[in-house]
């Protein structure tokens, strides 16, 4: 797997700025998901901002734009979602209690200061955590269609002869 190493503390305390679009084979987990539809072609493009700026305190806003091809799990046929998310990261060099970062914006989530940060980990985690647990089409699929109507309903049947 491809790392993407980063000094998230510098990076943000410097303004900087990566984007590039990952390959799905660079994200072991998600690779594994999307290879269940037989397509191997997954786009995901991100957006890694640093700034100093945010509450003072140094942060990273995280942009990603992906369409994944995943299988329906109502007619076992292959589908793309698609993800436009955004994520806010303070970082912090010190250990916050559960107090301190539960006053702050709930909008926001913390990062420990970290000299190696592996970018490609953070994207695919949090399009991970994005995926349904179930996914499905919005509108009906054609195969439960065909299913539904095939057989009478047995108790239908039997309705008719006690009365």
């Amino acid at each position: 797997m491809k790392s993407l190493l980063i000094n998230n503390l510098e990076f943000a305390k410097k303004n900087q700025e990566i984007n590039g679009l990952l390959e799905i084979t660079n994200c072991e987990r998600l690779a594994e998901i999307t290879s269940k539809t037989g397509e191997n072609v997954a786009n995901i493009r991100y957006k890694l901002t640093g700034s100093a700026e945010k509450m003072n305190l140094p942060s990273l806003h995280l942009q990603i734009e992906a369409q994944l091809p995943v299988l329906c799990q109502r007619c076992l046929e292959g589908m793309q979602l698609n993800f436009s998310l955004e994520f806010d990261y303070l970082i912090s060099d010190k250990e916050l209690s559960e107090s301190e970062e539960n006053e702050e914006n709930e909008d926001v989530d913390w990062l420990e200061a970290s000299q190696e940060l592996n970018l490609i980990e953070l994207i695919e985690d949090e399009l991970l955590i994005a995926i349904p647990i179930a996914p499905m089409h919005d509108s009906s699929c054609l195969q439960a269609n065909l299913q539904s109507g095939e057989k009478p309903n047995p108790f239908a049947v039997l309705k008719g002869r006690f009365k």
